[in-house]
């Protein structure tokens, strides 16, 4: 009999999953990956709405999901039961259909929207608007100054 795992817990912005065997840092695109995931906790998400949404308007080939899918698993994995537990999957494929996360994740994050039949990810990195509005507050002051 097995005990039910404990919820996971993921912090986009340091990129890493923590439960209760400990810590994991993820790379960028796999968090993106267990990202929609936890969006649609429980439901099936199909292996194109997942590419869609990690890799808009770039072609990848399917390898480069599976690459993902399988570090996530190991990652989540290691922080649920310890890398030794080999019984443990946290991710159910579906043939021909896609993925669903099976393990509860705690504060799936909010960064993700829905329209239509697309998934998009927000990703709002505070330091590019900074930067973006310094530069635009200089270009205003250049072109002041140019044209006094």
């Amino acid at each position: 009999m097995t005990t039910p795992t404990p919820p996971l817990s993921l912090d986009y912005r340091e990129g890493t999953v923590t439960g209760p065997k400990g810590t994991v840092r993820l790379e960028p695109k796999v968090m993106e990956v267990l990202v929609v995931l936890a969006q649609y906790s429980g439901h099936v998400v199909s292996r194109a709405d997942l590419i869609e949404a990690v890799w808009p308007d770039v072609v990848v080939t399917e390898h480069t999901l599976s690459r993902c899918i399988y570090q996530l698993r190991e990652a989540l994995r290691e922080v649920a039961v310890g890398r030794r537990e080999k019984e443990f999957d946290s991710i159910e494929t579906l043939p021909r259909r896609g993925y669903r996360l099976v393990v509860p994740v705690d504060q799936a994050p909010s960064e993700i929207r829905v329209s239509g039949d697309k998934l998009f990810i927000e990703l709002r990195r505070p330091q590019l608007l900074i930067g973006g509005l310094v530069l635009f507050v200089l270009t205003v002051a250049i072109v002041i100054a140019v044209l006094d």
